[in-house]
């Protein structure tokens, strides 16, 4: 059999024979909530240092303290759980991230970004650099009430649209906020 020139996205345990392959700098698979107001304007939370992030929400601590360091704003999001869907991470984002008590998510654009290069892989003339690939589902849901307090959030704020280039958005989060600007395709994709 000849070697795998080319490496497919198609993510397992590496088979040459089904051309499967695991990249070196990992894939995540994330849901973004876009939660407005009648207004238009766009729920951020500051976090603060809880277990819950890691354990529920996929964001080690270290990143956790970069965000808070960095006094940086995020949408609620999550990584997927292993065999959940899109949809169901975003019900699930809705109910425990974003504290918003009623609506139904809905699904407004599949982003699709390479990040890095992270650190070198390999050893000898095979070391090489890689990336890492999001590719995030990013849902709208419209709730005036505020939100549910929850513990791993320091502040919950919904901001005006026109206000959001002065506010420091962290994770590539004012990527993704893009896709609910006013003129953006809804069911549009990115990739970068």
């Amino acid at each position: 059999m000849l070697p795998v020139t080319e490496r497919w996205a198609r993510f397992g345990p590496t088979n040459r024979k089904w051309f499967v392959h695991v990249p070196g700098a990992g894939v995540c698979l994330s849901a973004f909530l876009i939660v407005r107001n009648r207004r238009g304007d766009i729920l951020l939370g500051r976090p603060r240092r809880h277990a819950a992030w890691a354990e529920k929400g996929c964001l080690p601590g270290f990143r956790v303290r970069e965000i808070i360091q960095q006094r940086e704003w995020i949408l609620p999001a999550s990584h997927l759980l292993m065999e959940e869907s899109p949809w169901d991470a975003a019900e699930r984002i809705r109910r425990t991230w974003a504290g918003v008590r009623t609506g139904e998510p809905r699904l407004i654009a599949l982003d699709s970004s390479r990040m890095g290069p992270a650190g070198p892989v390999g050893s000898g003339r095979a070391r090489h650099r890689t990336h890492h690939w999001a590719i995030g589902f990013v849902f709208e849901i419209r709730s005036d009430a505020p939100p549910t307090p929850a513990p791993w959030w320091d502040e919950l704020q919904f901001v005006p649209m026109a206000k959001m280039r002065a506010w420091r958005v962290g994770r590539a989060h004012k990527d993704i906020i893009r896709y609910a600007s006013p003129g953006s395709e809804k069911g549009s994709i990115r990739s970068s």
